[in-house]
Formats: C-alpha cells, structure tokens, sequence
C-alpha cells in the first residue's frame, strides 16, 4: 500500500477527524480523544480516587466545620497536633 492511497487507514482518519474506531461490523471498538481531552480524564480520575480516600474526606470535613472569622491556626500549632495525631496512631 502507498503512502497516498486512499486505502490508508491513518490518512483516513486524519482527513475526517474520526472520533471512532470500529471493526470489521462497524462495532465500537474505541474512541479517539485529543491530548486535551485526555489529560481531562485523567484529572477526573484523580478526582475520583481523592474522593475515595478517607483520610482526606475527613480533613475536609475538618475544614468545613472550622468557624469562618476568628483567629486562624497557625501552621506551627496545626503541625504539632498532626505530630501528636499520627504518634497516637503509631503506638496504637
């Protein structure tokens, strides 16, 4: 097969922008999808694993139900509690 026949799949494919590839039955087999909308799919994989992970869950609950106004913790203080946190998980 030539570089330029019109038989060639690949130059098919670039020259209509299918979004779709199918077999011999015209079946489904896959979809095409450009580097941006790959890149998407994989953020909303991420986001679903995130959404998963317990541990995060439960310090964005923490977040949340922090009051608003007030005085913030300060970093220093929120890394001496983690500290004492995970030392109680260790020994336990």
């Amino acid at each position: 097969m030539s570089e330029h026949s019109t038989d060639d799949p690949a130059r098919t494919l670039r020259e209509r922008g299918a979004r779709y590839v199918v077999d011999t039955r015209g079946q489904t087999l896959a979809v095409l999808l450009t580097i941006e909308e790959y890149e998407h799919y994989l953020d909303l994989l991420d986001d679903e694993a995130d959404s998963q992970d317990a541990e995060l869950a439960t310090r964005l609950a923490e977040a949340a139900a922090r009051p608003r106004g007030g005085e913030r913790q300060s970093f220093r203080d929120y890394l001496r509690q983690r500290e004492a946190s995970r030392a109680d998980e260790i020994q336990g």
